[in-house]
């Protein structure tokens, strides 16, 4: 007989979004493989929400031991740091590894409005790169010089 270990469920409303953290001690079926499984659950609870509901615009974020939120943490907090130190200041381009397409959206929309820099997604799948880069108007092309920063690799470090 498997072992089941005890979960706890906590919501969070954070404006049209619902942050569902599931508390448990056997996180790892739930977040291997890029978080696969619990992305697919993720969806399966909007799709049934929204058949409910189809009026209803709310958005489901699933979480676990408050990894995303950490994540997204140190987006919001190091990723405006990081991009004008190296953009705006030494002129180069920063390529982040390793985001989700939500990640990468926060990132968009949080530098969208900062003169000097400009931001893209290239690649494929799970190959997509976010690329924050220099524009015309600093002067530097930033394509000689780049920094490549793998935000797993950063966030493990940082526990």
């Amino acid at each position: 007989n498997p072992v089941v270990s005890k979960s706890e469920l906590e919501y969070t409303s954070e404006g049209d979004q619902w942050r569902v953290n599931i508390k448990t001690e056997e996180s790892e079926i739930l977040t291997e493989r890029k978080n696969e499984l619990l992305n697919a659950f993720q969806h399966v609870l909007r799709v049934l929400v929204h058949k409910k509901y189809p009026e209803d615009r709310t958005h489901f974020l699933l979480d676990v031991n408050s990894q995303r939120k950490t994540r997204e943490d140190f987006i919001n907090e190091e990723i405006p740091t990081i991009a004008k130190q190296n953009i705006l200041i030494n002129g180069e381009t920063v390529i982040v590894n390793g985001l989700s397409s939500y990640e990468r959206k926060i990132i968009h929309r949080m530098l969208s409005e900062v003169k000097g820099m400009e931001t893209t997604s290239v690649g494929e799948r799970n190959n997509r790169r976010l690329i924050i880069r220099p524009t015309s108007d600093t002067g530097s092309s930033g394509m000689e010089r780049s920094v490549v920063i793998d935000i797993d690799r950063v966030i493990a470090n940082k526990s």
